[in-house]
């Protein structure tokens, strides 16, 4: 079997590394525009009061989650009243959430000169402008994530990518309107807050006109909700951990050292990002099927079937995004923001990435192992699991960073994921979910390392050449890919995957 069987999943891929394209030439354009007309300073403002207000969203409960996760199980049963009511009381669970990130974030709001002390008085007026905006965006996209929840439940995942697309597009053109308007850092978050809302309304008329899908407020049932509720308080962990992963950092520099080193974080975190973004997206649509997968009683073996199956072209993926990340890295950012930033500062945010990267590649080409937790509602498990890795990420980055100065953020991020996503969390889905997880990397990685450490020593006698503009670099990792790709075909790929790839050809 496939591991993609469906002409949905198919069609829903391709949009999403549409998606994923967008996105990252968003971020890739953006940044050195931002730079320019806000400085580095007021970008790396921005970045210090979004890491702050970030935080409240782990109060979402993963509410999209939880929708597709239980939704799910109900079509599969034909349960279809059960499942209106489920909805119903997810709904007011939603309206309660909304109305604590309100009061939270006005309190966090009144504190902010308390949590930076070392702005000016216009900084802290511009920070106070743009925690009122991130509130507001906030609270849209938890409802959205609710609504967003019944439409993938309903494996309609084109239109989520569609919208997706759009969405990126639309904040990609109201920033540079509102930044070059002269509304600055605030312009940013203005630009999010009216796509968000649009969009959740886009999605609403979607789900409940097109879909027909209904909501019916019944009576609180708690053996309903207490197998939710689990999930929900795993999900909520889970965000901590996420808020601390992806925050943490810029919020320690932003206390500990400066504006400046936020912003060179912040570089690096954007490349993170999308490297955190290649393999997720076909794990992501995998949660209805293993839903059903597990309700049918799936074993232990089928079930590192699939993560093999996924996993090996999460590795090929991530193999070849790192594998150019250190052949050409510091010719994309001289070419990015080379002229914004130091020859030093370049060579730092590399470092950055270099450093946590090939640490992060474990959990992403596992990924599908996060849908089949839910599926069996032990998802709180690797939450917790989860929380020790937040922990150990706080005391080893500050502790690091008092020592050696900002190099301790990545160093504390990359020794706190070895711990967790490396050792302990494997451990857990070999005693737990039963999955094989020595056969797993095993077969994920069979051929392909050898794929990518050839496709770097070929490409190697690049790094002679020295380019200064946009089409060099392009030439040098076409090159990189097409020798890539051609390894892999010929030594890398196994016969479903080349039957795979000759049918998106001759599609």
């Amino acid at each position: 079997m496939s591991f993609i069987n469906s002409t949905s999943k198919k069609t829903a891929t391709i949009f999403s590394y549409v998606y994923l394209a967008l996105n990252s030439l968003s971020s890739i354009l953006l940044i050195p525009f931002l730079l320019k007309f806000l400085g580095v300073e007021e970008y790396g403002l921005y970045q210090m009061v979004y890491s702050i207000g970030h935080y409240i969203l782990i109060l979402d409960l993963g509410i999209g989650t939880v929708m597709v996760r239980y939704i799910s199980e109900y079509r599969a049963r034909e349960d279809y009243e059960g499942m209106k009511k489920f909805a119903g009381m997810i709904a007011i669970l939603t309206s309660v959430i909304c109305l604590a990130v309100i009061c939270i974030g006005l309190v966090i709001n009144f504190n902010l000169e308390n949590i930076f002390s070392n702005l000016s008085t216009e900084d802290y007026s511009k920070s106070h402008q743009m925690f009122n905006l991130m509130i507001y965006q906030f609270v849209v996209t938890i409802i959205d994530q609710f609504i967003q929840g019944i439409i993938s439940a309903h494996e309609r995942f084109v239109f989520t990518k569609v919208s997706g697309i759009l969405k990126v597009c639309s904040v990609f053109g109201l920033t540079i309107l509102f930044v070059y308007l002269g509304f600055g850092a605030v312009g940013i978050v203005m630009a999010n807050a009216a796509v968000i809302t649009l969009l959740a309304i886009v999605n609403a008329i979607y789900a409940f006109k097109t879909l027909h899908f209904r909501i019916k407020i019944s009576k609180w049932n708690k053996f309903v909700m207490m197998p939710a509720f689990g999930l929900m308080f795993a999900m909520l962990l889970q965000s901590v951990v996420g808020n601390v992963n992806s925050s943490v950092d810029k919020t320690i520099l932003g206390i500990m050292c400066t504006p400046v080193d936020v912003t060179i974080y912040s570089i690096a975190a954007t490349i993170i990002t999308l490297f955190n973004n290649i393999p997720t997206v076909i794990s992501g649509l995998f949660q209805p099927q293993v839903t059903r997968m597990v309700v049918k009683g799936t074993n232990g073996s089928e079930l590192t079937d699939l993560v093999i199956r996924v996993g090996r072209w999460q590795f090929m993926l991530c193999g070849a995004f790192l594998s150019g990340i250190a052949l050409f890295g510091m010719d994309f950012l001289n070419l990015w923001v080379g002229n914004r930033l130091s020859d030093e500062n370049i060579h730092f945010s590399l470092l950055i990435m270099l450093i946590i990267l090939p640490f992060n590649m474990v959990p992403l080409i596992q990924s599908v192992c996060i849908s089949i937790l839910n599926a069996y509602d032990k998802r709180i498990y690797r939450s917790l699991i989860l929380i020790l890795i937040s922990v150990l990420h706080i005391i080893f980055s500050v502790a690091i960073i008092k020592v050696f100065g900002p190099i301790g953020s990545p160093l504390g991020t990359a020794l706190s994921y070895f711990i967790g996503y490396v050792i302990v969390l494997n451990i857990y889905y070999s005693r737990s979910l039963h999955l094989q997880i020595k056969r797993m990397f095993k077969e994920i990685v069979n051929r392909i390392w050898f794929c990518i450490i050839l496709s770097i020593l070929l490409c190697a006698p690049l790094l002679l050449w020295r380019i200064h503009t946009w089409l060099g670099f392009m030439i040098k990792g076409s090159i990189f890919i097409v020798v890539f790709f051609l390894s892999l075909y010929a030594l890398g790929f196994n016969n479903e995957e080349k039957l795979i790839v000759k049918s998106l050809v001759s599609r």
